[in-house]
């Protein structure tokens, strides 16, 4: 069940550049005590929203928000990661060794459009972004550690 707390506090990190940075500094040495430290400032310290300032005290909400949007941004990362790992395979093997997925059939039955791993890839870091409570399955977490392996430009 979401937490509309826990929603609202993840979209004010995400709409708060300056806040963001200094989580992603924190969160880059493992360092989840000084991000609940910095959430809990900015929420004391900041005059808007001003709901901010009831839930400032609120020491579990802030430490769940913050492990939540250190979930996020891993994944966003590895996905990241992962775009860049099929764009350097297919310039150096080229694009059509690019695998893909059945898409739209016409009404013949022909195949129109091929779903490739890079688009699959993309809507999956957009869905990232842009919903709050899409995560990926484990159907798909396999699928990005297949496509991992695959996409070994070293080969």
């Amino acid at each position: 069940m979401p937490n509309i707390k826990q929603d609202e506090l993840l979209k004010v990190i995400y709409e708060t550049p300056v806040l963001r940075a200094q989580l992603d500094a924190y969160l880059e040495d493992d360092k989840w005590i000084g991000g609940v430290k910095a959430l809990k400032h900015w929420c004391e310290t900041t005059s808007y929203p001003a709901w901010l300032k009831d839930i400032s005290s609120q020491l579990r909400l802030m430490k769940d928000v913050v492990e939540r949007y250190a979930v996020r941004r891993n994944i966003y990362n590895k996905l990241t990661d992962l775009s860049e790992r099929i764009e350097k395979y297919c310039n150096a093997f080229g694009y059509d060794k690019m695998g893909s997925r059945q898409g739209a059939k016409s009404k013949d039955g022909l195949y129109v459009h091929k779903y490739t791993d890079h688009e699959l890839i993309e809507d999956h870091i957009k869905f990232i972004v842009n919903d709050l409570h899409w995560s990926p399955s484990l159907s798909e977490y396999k699928q990005y550690n297949e496509m991992w392996k695959r996409y070994n430009a070293t080969k």
